[in-house]
């Protein structure tokens, strides 16, 4: 699930900026019964725990993040999955890169705005759950080893219990 939810990221990050949010996402976040997080830039600035001002510049041209499952064992997270990519594609978002393997699949798409600026949205799937990621913005890619400074306890206090494993002692 880490992996899967890093490697989203680094895609919608690396891949451009954001336009608008998602109908799908919009829509799924009112129904679905698990995880709905939503990091606006200052949330994520807070993170910052070094200081450090590339980081900064890292989500300078960043609005939000937002992270929408599922509840784990409730429901069909293969056919939430298909739906949501299926709803995706109907909102005229193009496949940008899909990782799929018999474990967990991951989709990232593109809508391409007037004005150069894109939508980029990620859909997910494990055996547990399924889910979406939206970005609305762009991370500055040279700055990318500052995500070293991320304060990864504080990430955990913010985000729902549950979300991020426990670790191990």
């Amino acid at each position: 699930m880490k992996r899967m939810i890093f490697f989203s990221l680094m895609a919608l990050g690396g891949l451009g900026s954001l336009w608008s949010q998602s109908r799908t996402v919009a829509e799924f976040a009112t129904q679905a019964k698990g995880y709905n997080v939503f990091l606006y830039q200052s949330l994520i600035r807070v993170l910052n725990k070094d200081k450090n001002p590339d980081f900064n510049r890292l989500i300078q041209d960043l609005d939000h993040i937002r992270f929408v499952t599922t509840k784990a064992g409730e429901g069909d997270p293969g056919a939430t999955f298909a739906d949501l990519d299926r709803q995706v594609q109907a909102e005229a978002f193009v496949s940008i890169i899909s990782y799929d393997n018999p474990k967990s699949r991951c989709h990232v798409y593109e809508m391409e705005a007037r004005g150069g600026q894109s939508t980029w949205v990620a859909t997910m799937y494990t055996p547990e759950l399924a889910g979406v990621i939206e970005m609305k913005g762009s991370l500055n890619m040279q700055y990318l080893s500052a995500l070293e400074s991320v304060d990864i306890e504080r990430l955990e206090d913010i985000l729902p219990e549950g979300l991020v494993p426990p670790r191990p002692e």
